[in-house]
């Protein structure tokens, strides 16, 4: 008996020791009690793709989910919000709450380099460029040619995704072991690994990814160069930072002289609003300089003119002479989707009754004030609340900054209604409402 007790008794003791020891038991309660969370977890579901827009004061975010926008609310027990930026990528898992995604959990979605293809950084970049010729390597710049052409790489060509699909194997280096290198918008940018990606299935043996893309170039004091029919054409802001003289003698066409000497000081002459594309050339390295000064002040776009006046002449680009401008002005030439400010005010007045306003603020803000005989419906609202709108009329939609009313746009064009959004600050006291882009 006492043998038998003892066996008994070294079992059980192994058994407690064992129990113990295990790290899903260890300081965090049973298994039983640990285990649903972790199930619960998983089973979430989840949003992934870009984000659209965010609305802090609706507590909504826009995510474009394999083509299909999703508006997810979130509250301030949702974790990661600091990885909720417009024009990234996310992962949201959400919960549901009636007819309501509630997101719990926000990670960046990074981009996965495909395999064989490697990182290469700004540094490792630069040195490439400084080391080899043009043509004895490819860089490509796999965002939407509006961007490449507002503002890129030297010597990157634009290579959208949709562009290397059809042509890929034409426009790529006969070569197939030519060092090739594709960048975009980031590390959570997709489009540049996917281009590496098809250019290994076409038979590419040496292919990088930039995966920090023109926000870690720029990051890196590196310039970018915007295109020359974006320099002629675009709608920008030309800056000649040469003297007043050179400047007479010959200058890009619609450029304003302002002089690298006096430019630390003309802050106040960039009276445009940040997302004004700026353009810049001057003597020598003024240009690069110049460009960081006006990054300093907050504009979003700054490139050189490649290669500088020199440059510009040697690509065919045509020059004015006399004296330039002096003073900086630039008008927003309005998007896909959005109403102008004049054509806003008219329906507002009632002098278009083919439109409706629609006013997605909270209800505190349109309790405030709001336009006589619009239509409030917050933007939280909004998806359940869409059949008492009108069907047979465009629908207007404003804010108070023109976020919210983006993504209310976006929203009712996907189910069918005809809408427009107005891109400005409003504000209302009463029915007394001011309009200021």
């Amino acid at each position: 008996m006492h043998r038998q007790f003892s066996v008994r008794y070294l079992c059980i003791l192994a058994l407690t020791m064992a129990v113990a020891a295990s790290p899903a038991m260890a300081d965090t309660g049973t298994a039983a009690e640990t285990a649903p969370p972790a199930a619960a977890a998983q089973a979430q579901p989840t949003l992934k793709g870009k984000i659209l827009g965010i609305s802090k004061k609706a507590k909504t975010i826009s995510i474009d989910a394999d083509g299909t926008t999703v508006l997810v609310k979130y509250n301030d027990a949702t974790a990661g919000m600091e990885h909720a930026k417009v024009e990234e990528g996310a992962i949201i898992s959400y919960a549901e709450e009636g007819k309501d995604k509630i997101a719990t959990v926000i990670k960046p979605k990074l981009a996965q380099l495909p395999p064989g293809v490697t990182e290469i950084t700004p540094d490792e970049l630069s040195a490439l460029l400084e080391g080899s010729a043009p043509d004895r390597y490819l860089l490509a710049d796999a965002r939407p040619a509006a961007r490449f052409a507002e503002a890129s790489i030297r010597t990157a060509i634009s290579l959208p995704v949709a562009k290397m699909e059809k042509e890929g194997e034409q426009l790529l280096p006969a070569d197939k072991d030519t060092p090739i290198v594709f960048f975009c918008g980031g590390p959570t940018c997709g489009l540049s690994t996917k281009n590496a990606g098809l250019a290994k299935k076409l038979g590419y043996t040496n292919v990088r990814v930039m995966l920090q893309g023109v926000p870690g170039w720029k990051k890196s004091g590196r310039p970018l160069v915007a295109s020359p029919d974006f320099i002629k054409n675009g709608n920008n802001v030309i800056v000649d930072l040469r003297s007043a003289e050179e400047a007479a003698q010959g200058h890009i066409p619609r450029a304003v002289n302002i002089p690298f000497a006096k430019l630390a000081e003309s802050e106040s002459a960039f009276a445009v609003k940040p997302s004004a594309p700026i353009v810049v050339y001057g003597n020598g390295d003024e240009a690069e300089q110049g460009a960081k000064i006006i990054q300093k002040w907050g504009f979003k776009t700054v490139a050189l003119v490649d290669g500088g006046i020199d440059g510009w002449k040697a690509r065919g680009g045509e020059l004015a002479s006399g004296a330039t401008g002096t003073e900086i002005s630039w008008t927003r030439i309005p998007g896909k989707d959005e109403v102008v400010i004049a054509d806003f005010l008219k329906a507002v007045e009632g002098g278009d009754p083919g439109r409706i306003i629609l006013d997605v603020r909270t209800k505190d803000e349109a309790a405030a004030g709001g336009f006589a005989g619009a239509v409030h419906i917050p933007l939280d609202e909004l998806a359940n609340r869409m059949t008492e709108l009108p069907s047979d009329r465009e629908i207007l939609v404003h804010c108070t900054t023109g976020a919210r009313a983006e993504m209310g746009t976006k929203e009712l064009v996907k189910a069918g209604y005809r809408s427009k959004f107005l891109l400005a600050t409003v504000e209302c006291d009463g029915n007394d409402c001011s309009v200021e882009e």
